[in-house]
């Protein structure tokens, strides 16, 4: 088993950082790499088992299900059912935490998978993690 990370700390409240994250179909409002998002099945974009169908800015499709959303600790769970990456059994949440001295906010973004066959831990991480960065610096510009 692996673990991909990636976190960064942002101006805007928790709750405003919450607010745009929470949405599991809001993906290509700030996510670079994502252009179009549709819930295919299990529910609505906070029911825990809804599916999300993205289609990436390159035309690949991810399928996603929804495994938890936690308003209270601002947590969101999801793992990956289909995805063109080199991981299986991939589980990752984001969770976003007020920053006490500035009033900001904080946002962690991290996964558990195991690396496809002919691929390392460092090379799937590694893949995961230059998704992670710029859809955070994405978020970084709807916030703003």
């Amino acid at each position: 088993m692996a673990t991909a990370y990636w976190s960064s700390v942002f101006t805007g409240s928790a709750d405003a950082i919450w607010a745009v994250v929470q949405r599991f179909n809001g993906l290509p409002d700030w996510h670079p790499a994502i252009r179009a998002s549709e819930i295919t099945g299990g529910g609505d974009e906070i029911t825990p088992g809804a599916v999300r169908v993205l289609t990436g800015a390159d035309h690949s499709i991810y399928r996603d299900r929804l495994v938890d959303l936690d308003d209270a600790d601002r947590t969101l769970t999801y793992e990956i059912v289909e995805a063109p990456l080199p991981v299986r059994g991939y589980r990752s949440t984001l969770h976003v935490q007020p920053v006490a001295d500035t009033g900001g906010a904080f946002l962690s973004w991290q996964a558990t998978l195991v690396p496809a066959e002919g691929t390392t831990a460092s090379q799937a991480t590694a893949v995961l993690e230059a998704a992670y960065a710029p859809a955070l610096a994405g978020l970084h510009t709807v916030i703003a």
